[in-house]
């Protein structure tokens, strides 16, 4: 009887050995960036509320947004992948030379992490989200790339210390 309990156990170890049902399972096929698509961004921007700010057609807002602190003078972007006041698309031949275009992963950062093109910090009233996931950053600019380029300048928004009203005024 005792024998028969061993080779019972032993077998229960041997087949749960090369078993996969206590390992984690692993990620569901088509969640992360590759399978992104410009429809989940498009939910994805209106489950984040981006249009609130950014308007509907996301080539930003030309007034300030009311409401900010004093000294604060927040313009939303143009996040259209126009070559001159939008985003810029790096693959586009006519991006403006003198403007460093957003890349697909410098426009994820900026969206999770916060900073702009130029590694400066976005204001601090831009919400940013750095649990998003990739399939959803990913969408988000994927997205935001099939949009039809808007030609909208925007001014530079005025949050000290981060960014003065020098610098939006320029040279």
């Amino acid at each position: 009887m005792k024998s028969m309990a061993v080779v019972l156990l032993a077998t229960y170890v041997f087949l749960g050995c090369g078993s996969d049902q206590s390992a984690d399972p692993p990620p569901a096929a088509g969640t992360g960036a590759e399978a992104a698509t410009a429809e989940k961004g498009l939910e994805a921007v209106g489950k984040r509320k981006c249009k609130d700010c950014h308007g509907a057609n996301m080539a930003g807002q030309v007034a300030a947004l009311s409401g900010q602190p004093s000294g604060v003078e927040l313009y939303p972007p143009n996040l259209t992948p126009d070559v001159e006041t939008g985003l810029s698309d790096p693959a586009h031949p006519g991006s403006n030379p003198t403007r460093k275009p957003f890349t697909d992963p410098l426009l994820a950062r900026a969206i999770r992490q916060g900073y702009d093109e130029d590694d400066e910090e976005l204001c601090p009233q831009m919400k940013h989200y750095p649990d998003m996931d990739d399939f959803e950053v990913y969408s988000i600019v994927k997205y935001l790339r099939s949009l039809p380029p808007v030609r909208q300048k925007i001014l530079r928004s005025v949050c000290p210390p981060l960014k003065t009203k020098a610098q939006q005024q320029g040279p």
